[in-house]
């Protein structure tokens, strides 16, 4: 039976290769308190990317066909059995000049349990954090990406049509 499995190294370069297509301005570490089911870890995560579009674009931003912020979520489990998030959050302006890093881990932490710590750091080299956030892939963790990534490429196809 014909395997069609990359290798890791070369799946590893191919999640970089793809990742890097977008502006990704945040790298997240988000952490729980306790074990929880994977559904409601990302219901949270997802719960606080809305909040973060809600305060760039206004409640409705979907409807004036704003894409809202993209990410890329890596997911995967500690020593001690509880799922943690890695997430390279972008949008079309750069979050660093819109939004402010520390309000949203506040935020995170003020969902209680079963979340727990944030960190929210500027990216400052894009390829160290995609090496860092792909190779969840190789380790056997899995990687959601979110629907306006799609939204931003349209976007980006239409102002550039020679590319």
């Amino acid at each position: 039976m014909a395997s069609f499995a990359l290798p890791s190294n070369r799946l590893a370069v191919a999640w970089q290769s793809f990742i890097s297509r977008y502006p990704m301005n945040w790298f997240c570490t988000f952490t729980f308190t306790e074990d929880v089911h994977p559904e409601r870890a990302t219901k949270l995560f997802r719960l606080l990317i809305k909040r973060l579009n809600q305060d760039l674009y206004g409640k409705h931003f979907e409807r004036r066909g704003e894409p809202g912020v993209f990410y890329v979520l890596a997911s995967e489990y500690q020593r001690r059995g509880v799922l943690h998030f890695h997430a390279l959050i972008g949008a079309v302006e750069d979050l660093n000049n819109r939004a402010r890093r520390l309000d949203y881990m506040d935020i995170w932490e003020r969902f209680g349990p079963p979340a727990g710590f944030s960190r929210i750091e500027q990216i400052n080299d894009q390829a160290a954090v995609q090496h860092y956030v792909t190779k969840y892939v190789t380790k056997g963790g899995q990687i959601e990406l979110s629907k306006s990534l799609n939204s931003f490429t349209r976007q980006q196809s239409l102002s550039n049509p020679t590319r």
